[in-house]
């Protein structure tokens, strides 16, 4: 049975690009780890794999980042509407000025920050951008009167 969440993780083209950008908003980690080994083989199920890997931590979350070998096989999903995508919701304050912020460190936009007044959610801002690496993150901002 489950007994707790661990991290949520990302396969990256690069490790280091990942871990500049997240630290830049508050994650941190003890660095870039490399492993290989039949074990990386056998528990990705990847044939060779060979692996960096980086774990952050921050604003109550572990995040952990994998760059294999040779880099992605692919570049990421164009839309979050592909089965199996997903994405990274931060609770934000001021939801221009971090969308800003992640903007001039790299990230690209995919949505657009949006005023949110919808029957049976509280009133609230969000939108979705994608981090260098092509991760999509959401911001929402849930408006003070309703926190």
């Amino acid at each position: 049975m489950i007994v707790g969440f661990n991290h949520t993780s990302f396969t990256v083209a690069d490790v280091e690009l990942a871990v500049r950008f997240w630290a830049g908003f508050g994650f941190e980690g003890p660095g870039i780890v490399e492993r290989e080994g039949s074990w990386v083989e056998d528990v990705t199920g990847v044939p060779a794999a060979r692996i960096r890997v980086a774990h952050l931590y921050g604003h109550g979350h572990h995040l952990e980042f994998i760059e294999y070998a040779g880099g992605a096989r692919s570049t990421s999903t164009d839309l979050p509407d592909r089965p199996g995508a997903g994405h990274i919701c931060l609770d934000v304050e001021d939801i221009h000025a971090t969308s800003a912020a992640f903007l001039a460190a790299g990230a690209q936009p995919l949505g657009k920050m949006t005023a949110i007044v919808h029957p049976g959610m509280a009133p609230c801002s969000a939108g979705y951008l994608r981090d260098p690496n092509g991760i999509i993150v959401e911001l929402l901002e849930v408006h003070p009167s309703t926190r």
